[in-house]
Order: C-alpha cells, then sequence, then structure tokens
C-alpha cells in the first residue's frame, strides 16, 4: 500500500470537508447569543476537517486494496 498516497488523499478531502464545515457555519448562523452558539462555525469546520481526513483515508485505502485484490485475481 502507498501510504503517502493515503495520506495526501486524507488532507485534501479535509481540507475539502473543513471549507465546507467552514462555509455551512457562515450561512447557517444560529440567531441565539449564548456561548455554545458564538463559535458554532468553528465547531463546523472542526468537524468537516475530521470527517474529510477519515473519508479520504478510508476511500484511498479502499482503493488501493481493491486494486491489489484484482492483480492478484488476474
Amino acid at each position: 500500500m502507498n501510504f503517502k498516497l493515503i495520506v495526501f488523499s486524507s488532507l485534501i478531502t479535509a481540507l475539502i470537508g473543513a471549507t465546507i464545515g467552514f462555509t455551512a457555519g457562515g450561512l447557517f448562523r444560529p440567531r441565539f447569543s449564548s456561548r455554545i452558539y458564538r463559535d458554532m462555525h468553528r465547531n463546523y469546520t472542526v468537524v468537516g476537517g475530521v470527517s474529510g481526513l477519515v473519508i479520504g483515508g478510508c476511500q484511498e485505502s479502499i482503493r488501493q486494496l481493491k486494486k491489489q485484490r484484482d492483480e492478484e485475481e488476474e
């Protein structure tokens, strides 16, 4: 398995997820003013980044394992 490719894919999807989270946090700003809701865009950014990191790493790992399995079957 190519770990450099897995890390690269994870980082790129984490960046995309963080961008989507930041945008969603800015667009859907709550009307409440308590401390929990003040920095909601930061929470969305972190959740988007972490989920992108996990999804990207898993997706690339599955892609490489499928390629390896297909090569073994031939």
